[in-house]
């Protein structure tokens, strides 16, 4: 599903109205997003875009007493029911089979992660873990990366250098941290980049964590999938429509479509103040759920190329949609790493 030349030519511009319309309709405490997205008529999606706004309850119209108009400066719009859910991280469940749960030596994608120890969340301390997207490389250092969630190993109290633990350690029946890897950076904030020939900002919830010297990664492998992740995806119009695949420690391997790279979302920061965070990558489960609580931290990459797209941050309550922080707002500050 691939969008035509002439709906390729108009996102760009439909794009450019947008900080207008978040400014506008972020007002309306039932907007939950605003973005250019692939337009579902009937449930399903179609290769036409739309102003797409989310709301926590879609009413007929009928009940509505400020309905969005039919268009804005004549392109079309969409009302989808999407609320982000509030839960990101597996409660913890100590299991003994092995799975992708267990101890994984090598490290790869797609296996359980956690930070060793709580972490503050909405508020309040947590307990639970996500999953590890991929190993990667850094330049100049001997070392891989791990590449998750920034709340998966981070909360207000959480230091840099702190450990990492794979298996979660919420998932031994002492609560044993491996200590396999030390968190040495995260963003968890919308960051400014260049995206083509505009300068955006982007919602960048992503951490890095340095291995220790006794495990031992599978650079661009993940769990369960024949072909590793060779590099980075090119985000811009093109590759809206495109089949994903993940990884994930919760609803394991899924595919879906990319639907939007433009959306803006209310989200939590880790003290429970709202963010609007922008510039989100959008997947549609192609059968059912993308991802769900635990799953966050996956990495997102194209069927077509194994080329990473993004690193999951969470799902929705009230729809098949996931969203994802973007490849080139990770390079944007880890201009570095590589496949």
């Amino acid at each position: 599903m691939k969008l035509s030349n002439e709906e390729l030519a108009l996102h760009d511009v439909m794009a450019k109205k947008l900080p207008e319309l978040i400014e506008e309709y972020f007002k309306r405490p039932e907007i939950t997003s605003v973005g250019v997205s692939l337009k579902t008529v009937n449930d399903e999606l179609t290769n036409k875009l739309s102003y797409t706004f989310g709301v926590t309850k879609k009413l007929p119209l009928s009940k509505v007493s400020n309905p969005i108009p039919a268009t804005i400066s004549g392109y079309p719009t969409d009302v989808i029911e999407l609320e982000v859910q509030p839960n990101t991280l597996a409660e913890p469940n100590p299991v003994i089979e092995a799975t992708r749960h267990e101890k994984t030596d090598p490290l790869i994608g797609g296996v359980s992660i956690s930070a060793n120890g709580g972490l503050m969340h909405g508020g309040k301390e947590v307990r639970g873990n996500g999953t590890l997207g991929v190993m990667v490389n850094k330049k100049n250092d001997d070392n891989p990366y791990m590449m998750t969630c920034a709340h998966v190993l981070v909360g207000t109290t959480t230091k840099l250098d702190s450990d990492v633990c794979q298996q979660s350690k919420w998932e031994t029946t002492l609560e044993y941290c491996h200590d396999c890897a030390a968190l040495k950076s995260y963003y968890h904030e919308n960051v400014y980049f260049q995206r083509g020939s505009s300068t955006i900002d982007a919602w960048l919830d992503c951490a890095i964590a340095r291995k220790g010297w006794f495990r031992n990664a599978t650079i661009g492998k993940v769990y369960g999938i024949e072909n590793v992740i060779k590099g980075f995806a090119a985000i811009d119009a093109s590759i809206i429509g495109s089949e994903v695949t993940k990884s994930g420690i919760t609803t394991e391997i899924t595919t879906g479509n990319i639907t939007s790279i433009t959306t803006s979302l209310r989200l939590d920061n880790f003290d429970g103040t709202e963010v609007i965070g922008n510039n989100l990558t959008m997947i549609r489960g192609k059968s059912g759920r993308f991802s769900n609580s635990g799953d966050s931290g996956s990495a997102i990459f194209t069927t077509n190329g194994s080329l990473l797209v993004g690193i999951l941050g969470g799902s929705t309550a009230s729809a098949d949609l996931t969203f994802a922080s973007p490849a080139d707002a990770i390079l944007s500050k880890w201009s570095d790493l590589s496949f």
